[in-house]
């Protein structure tokens, strides 16, 4: 009974620690994945949105009608149409995904989902308040941004969790700090906060993936 149990205990030790194993070997397989293939995402991103948050507020600046700088969000859709065929392009080679890669997917599809009802309650809401009241609609746009850098953070919260990684804890952190940030400025400002929270918070971590997938590469 004692040498049955024993040997029980030890299998039941061997099975917790090649469980250990196997998810150390699925984070690690995960990192790499995103070093080689998905920074690229995380640049090309970085650098639309933040192109565009500038833009917006260039626009805001020089034009009489400050609403009208906001259809520059419409190159959004030609912007995702051609992320569409990179992302398709680069998970079609040979990777190995793992079912932590799956995860940390559906956490940004999260955001993306979570991104579009809002805006789209947001959209809805304003119309409303200016067809009915008549009403200076300018305090209600000031609430998107801030939320959407509070989304932001928290997607890259729950990839540092799922990826232990420092440097994503820290960017999250800044990234938070950035949506408060964007709740005290003027709506201008705010532009200029996002614009910085997407090339800190998204391209500049993606150009050190990229370096370090060459690094291990050498």
């Amino acid at each position: 009974m004692l040498t049955e149990n024993f040997f029980k205990q030890m299998d039941e030790k061997l099975s917790h620690e090649e469980s250990l194993s196997l998810i150390n070997e699925m984070i690690e397989r995960t990192r790499n994945n995103i070093r080689e293939k998905g920074a690229g995402s995380m640049i090309y991103w970085g650098y639309v949105i933040a192109t565009l948050s500038i833009i917006n507020y260039v626009l805001m600046r020089t034009l009489d009608d400050f609403d009208k700088s906001f259809f520059v969000w419409a190159l959004m859709l030609p912007a995702m149409v051609v992320s569409f065929f990179m992302e398709r392009r680069n998970w079609r080679k040979d990777l190995v995904k793992t079912h932590i890669d799956k995860i940390n997917g559906m956490v940004w599809l999260g955001f993306f989902i979570s991104y579009v009802v809002f805006t789209t309650a947001i959209v809805l809401f304003v119309f409303k308040l200016d067809i009915i009241n008549k009403l200076d609609i300018s305090h209600i746009y000031m609430i998107n941004i801030p939320i959407i850098i509070t989304l932001l953070g928290m997607g890259q919260f729950i990839t540092a969790c799922v990826l232990r990684l420092k440097m994503w804890y820290v960017i999250a952190a800044m990234t938070w700090i950035g949506a408060i940030l964007s709740a005290i400025v003027n709506l201008e400002t705010q532009f200029i906060i996002f614009a910085a929270c997407m090339f800190f918070g998204f391209a500049v971590p993606g150009h050190v993936m990229n370096y370090q997938a060459k690094k291990s590469n050498v």
